[in-house]
């Protein structure tokens, strides 16, 4: 195929909250396996797909720094933009705020992927099938079919309907989508107080189509602490750093306010 020029979202800016039940504050996505961070791990596939013109990610209010030592050496390449864009209350607002942010660059992109930053195994291939599929649907998501009995409950816990497995998909990341369609439907949802599940439901609430493609068993999401090996080492190793590199951040600080206060005091002398 020839591949559309295209750029990829990738949320990062959630707050891990199944994560962090120790409430630990550490971002799942900044964390490694096999030497690599989840964050790094979720973006580097995509550098593999031909005709990728941006990428942007977003992150919490205050942690822009931090996303930018998870990415590694994908922020410091110099062959496709890298922005970092901060996050909103939730992820329909994230995912908002990176598509006004892609609309304001002056790039012919036809495609954007919206991809979790937890979901560190995804693989090219998957990339490309999706954007395949993309391009004869306008928007597309990788899928798997169900292989546990599907029931619907109430509020209580008590089975109430008994769902049709045949009937039912569920649903990965990236998602795929023609753009600036979807940032259409994302503006026209946001003037609504309706709670969108995924992108894929935003999109096609406001009349346009998502086909499905074959999904991949190991592209799962890391969403539990035991997802990571070595986490709760590498949590405690992380929030050391992060704190000497505060404290070495405020000496500089300090060292740069004395400096200027005697270069002040040498000019009125």
């Amino acid at each position: 195929m020839a591949f559309p020029e295209h750029a990829v979202i990738v949320t990062a800016a959630g707050s891990s909250d199944r994560f962090n039940k120790q409430r630990h504050g550490v971002k799942k996505e900044y964390l490694s396996i096999d030497e690599h961070t989840v964050l790094y791990r979720a973006v580097e596939p995509f550098l593999q797909v031909p005709n990728l013109r941006a990428i942007i990610v977003t992150h919490p209010k205050g942690m822009a720094d931090q996303c930018a030592v998870a990415l590694e050496e994908i922020f410091d390449q110099n062959l496709i933009p890298v922005i970092l864009v901060e996050g909103g209350k939730n992820r329909q607002e994230s995912v908002y705020n990176a598509l006004k942010m892609l609309g304001t660059m002056s790039l012919p992109i036809e495609y954007v992927a919206i991809h979790d930053g937890a979901r560190c195994f995804v693989t090219a291939d998957l990339i490309i099938r999706t954007l395949a599929t993309a391009t004869v649907f306008g928007g597309a998501v990788p899928a798997l079919s169900p292989t546990d009995a599907l029931k619907g409950i109430d509020r209580n816990g008590v089975i109430q309907t008994h769902i049709e497995r045949s009937e039912t998909v569920a649903v990965q990341t990236p998602q795929i989508f023609h753009f600036p369609e979807i940032l259409t439907a994302h503006q026209s949802a946001k003037a609504n107080d309706k709670g969108y599940v995924d992108d894929t439901q935003v999109f096609s609430d406001f009349g346009m189509s998502v086909g499905i493609c074959e999904g991949e068993r190991g592209n799962r999401k890391i969403t539990f602490l035991e997802d990571i090996p070595n986490a709760e080492e590498q949590i405690e190793n992380y929030l050391k750093a992060l704190e000497e590199g505060k404290r070495k951040a405020q000496a500089a600080i300090a060292l740069e306010q004395a400096m200027s206060q005697v270069k002040r005091e040498q000019a009125n002398t």
